[in-house]
């Protein structure tokens, strides 16, 4: 063994130096195993090991990128502040915008995000409509001044982002890039087995109408989302509906003071005065019951983040331009006239001004207005049975389908040819030879967000506990002071690798420290891994090997402890971490594999088969003790409860479609010239309309995106997807048929073992 060959392996006293005070509990985990520092505020340092775990997450992202066909690129921090006025955003986002000049004093900006970078690209090298789709995308250091940066890298001034752009002729081809893309996400943040939502969502400043996000739940998360416990509708608060409410009055009456409540806000240029009207239940305050989000929809001019506006409203009634708008909640506006005598509109000392008033009663569409925030409980707008159940989450990815947001105005086109256009044109009705603009789409993941939200997440009260797809190191290896010779040639069986595994990814922790402090050390770092070279190792020449996610301890010997460590780590890729999220997980709501196991006492160890593929030995449950039988038959149980919920979603999404299929069919039936429909303006009334267009429906794709089509083309779409769904739900009853056959065995040789102690107990006594 030659001298150099020590410096390739990879030793904690290389690959950063122990750190040279005592661990303090006042202190976050990451800063004490040292995988970051802060610098400033908002800002920090990653050290060597945080680093191997962004790359580790950097690594998973360009494989889920690869999948849909991206290439990676890497754009410039700075940008123009022309550029960004050109797209008519800089002013919307100017407050949270690191600003600077260069020497000729050309005003520029480091980038927070870069749609208006990429678009400038493309546009510049795109010179046909054959060049598309493109998607490109880049992982780079994003820059946002942030007003009260917090909790680490979950929200700082500097942080890595992820950013996916797409490039479509049409609609179409977006929609179904979104599509796609969605997929990917999902499969990403299932390799990080973690629970996940993905939330209907706003497109914001963004721009779009079609986003969504995906949060990790978490008590510290600054998102609020809510999710149906019977059909899975989930969105973000901002957009989330709620069943519609009839009048709590009707007019005749006038409801108390104590019954509603007026909350007060400004306009962003200061003139105008809101008010929003809203009943609340006792015991509340203002502000708990009022969905904010639901007053900017109405008044989107509302600047939410003045707490107390008549100050800044009343410097603005001198210039004789002011107004005041009531936004009034539709169980008040029957009673609108009286409940606003009972509440002054105004202070006494601005009463006397001339003021413009106007009332916002109801939506564009012209419903009632909804501005109490939705609490646990609410009826879920989506199905009859269903209540919304609300979550706090950090968000961590993000999809936007932004259209022509910003091909427009920077103007990225393509000419179609004056024949022969692409079929998918021609279904839009986009004219031969004219000049189109791009449909673009944007699709974020926070990097330096799912680095801190996972740690703060898994963490429990021994460490941080990283998933395999991101730890920085798979396996630890700590030996006693008098063992590092034989430690190296472990390091070396491990790392190496043979024709039927690859080598795992490994640190030895060769610190001139004690023992006991090394094993504390690598519990808060939270390798998923440890291999223990002590007392057994002197006795008997075996390890000890330990995996905290598992609950397993086992006493290895060297020959078989490859393919154990290796066994171990698979099992983690299949299991789905749930530590630290709040409340009751349905498996409806969060999107997980559907096989899971939260803490199993029993561990089913996987191999695998000659094709790579991995398969379930099988085990004699006679050798299991009744609690082992009895937590495997558990966790069957939960596993089935999950599946048949499934599968009864699956079975009313298809029964959708079929209706959907049956209403277009018979449509394409109806005798020519017949156009009369009935409308349905509640569940039980109806209106007798007239179609303008019997030729044409509108299709929701599975995204909430309506697109156009024919009635043929209609009729395939939905053809395609009863179909799709009956073979998943063949596919998903075999699953279920054994599983239940495995519940049925280990329930009956657990009665048996049951009654077999009974027995002996009975002749002991």
């Amino acid at each position: 063994m030659g001298a150099n060959w020590g410096w390739s392996r990879k030793t904690r006293s290389r690959w950063f130096p122990p750190p040279g005070r005592s661990l303090s509990p006042s202190r976050q985990m990451m800063t004490w195993v040292l995988m970051h520092q802060q610098a400033h505020s908002g800002i920090f340092q990653l050290l060597p090991l945080g680093l191997r775990v962004q790359d580790k997450i950097e690594k998973l992202i360009d494989k889920h990128m690869h999948s849909v066909g991206a290439s990676r690129l890497s754009l410039s921090t700075i940008s123009s502040e022309e550029l960004w006025r050109k797209s008519d955003r800089l002013e919307s986002v100017a407050p949270e915008l690191f600003r600077l000049k260069d020497r000729k004093d050309t005003p520029l900006i480091l980038s927070p995000t870069h749609e208006e970078e990429i678009t400038i690209l493309v546009a510049g090298i795109v010179n046909s409509y054959k060049d598309l789709p493109i998607r490109l995308y880049q992982i780079t250091r994003k820059y946002r001044d942030e007003r009260r940066p917090r909790h680490g890298l979950l929200r700082s001034r500097e942080f890595l982002m992820k950013d996916l752009y797409t490039f479509d002729l049409t609609t179409l081809e977006a929609v179904e890039t979104y599509r796609q893309v969605s997929a990917a996400y999902r499969a990403f943040f299932d390799e990080l087995k973690l629970p996940y939502l993905v939330a209907e969502a706003s497109s914001g400043d963004m721009g779009g109408d079609l986003s969504h996000e995906y949060h990790l739940p978490s008590s510290v998360g600054e998102d609020t989302v809510v999710n149906c416990d019977s059909c899975g509708y989930t969105a973000n608060d901002e957009v989330a509906a709620l069943r519609p409410r009839s009048p709590s009055y009707d007019g005749s009456e006038s409801p108390p003071a104590s019954h509603f409540r007026v909350w007060r806000g400004i306009s962003k240029d200061r003139k105008t005065l809101i008010n929003a009207w809203y009943p609340r239940p006792s015991g509340t305050s203002a502000e708990s019951g009022l969905n904010l989000h639901a007053v900017k929809s109405a008044v989107p001019e509302l600047d939410a983040t003045i707490e107390d506006p008549l100050p800044l409203w009343g410097v603005s009634l001198e210039s004789g331009t002011t107004k005041v708008i009531n936004v009034v909640d539709g169980r008040l506006e029957p009673v609108f006239e009286r409940v606003r005598d009972q509440l002054p509109l105004l202070p006494k000392d601005l009463q006397p001004y001339q003021v413009e008033y106007s009332t916002i009663g109801s939506t564009a569409s012209g419903g009632g207005l909804n501005l109490a925030r939705i609490t646990d409980g609410d009826a879920c707008p989506r199905c009859e049975n269903g209540a919304l159940k609300i979550h706090r989450a950090l968000e961590c990815g993000h999809t936007f389908q932004l259209g022509t947001r910003y091909s427009v105005p920077l103007d990225a086109c393509v000419t179609l040819p004056r024949s022969g256009i692409p079929a998918t044109a021609a279904e839009e009705g986009l004219v031969p030879g004219s000049r189109i603009p791009l449909q673009m789409g944007c699709h974020g993941v926070g990097v330096s967000r799912i680095f801190g939200a996972v740690a703060e997440i898994l963490a429990d009260e021994q460490g941080l506990n990283w998933p395999r797809a991101i730890a920085p190191f798979e396996v630890a290896i700590i030996p006693t002071p008098d063992l590092a010779e034989d430690s190296l040639r472990i390091y070396d069986l491990l790392a190496a690798g043979d024709n039927s595994r690859n080598g795992l990814d490994v640190v030895l922790d060769d610190r001139q420290r004690s023992f006991v402090w090394k094993m504390k050390d690598a519990d808060i770092v939270g390798f998923p891994v440890l291999v223990i070279l002590g007392r057994s190792y002197k006795e008997n020449g075996t390890c000890e090997v330990q995996c905290r996610r598992l609950s397993i301890k086992e006493t290895v010997k060297l020959d078989a402890l490859p393919a154990f460590i290796s066994n171990l780590l698979d099992q983690l890729c299949l299991t789905t971490l749930a530590r630290r999220c709040p409340g009751k997980i349905n498996g409806s709501a969060y999107s997980t594999p559907v096989s899971r196991i939260q803490q199993p006492h029993v561990i089913l160890l996987l191999k695998r088969d000659p094709g790579g593929a991995f398969k379930a030995p099988r085990i004699n449950l006679d050798t299991l003790e009744p609690q082992q039988l009895a937590q495997v038959k558990k966790q069957l149980d939960e596993e089935l409860e999950h599946l048949t919920t499934s599968f009864a979603q699956l079975h009313a999404a298809q029964n959708k479609f079929k209706d959907c299929l049956q209403c277009v069919k018979s449509r394409a039936a109806a005798p020519e010239g017949s156009n009369s429909v009935l409308v349905p303006l509640t569940n039980s009334l109806y209106v007798r309309g007239e179609l303008t267009d019997a030729d044409t429906v509108l299709v929701d794709v599975g995204t909430g995106f309506l697109v156009e089509k024919k009635l043929k083309s209609a009729e395939k779409f939905y053809e395609s997807k009863v179909e799709e769904l009956g073979n998943n739900l063949k596919d998903l009853e075999v699953i279920v048929q054994r599983k239940q056959t495995n519940a049925r065995t280990i329930e009956e040789v657990l009665r048996q073992k049951i009654m077999a102690g009974q027995g002996q107990a009975d002749q002991q006594a």
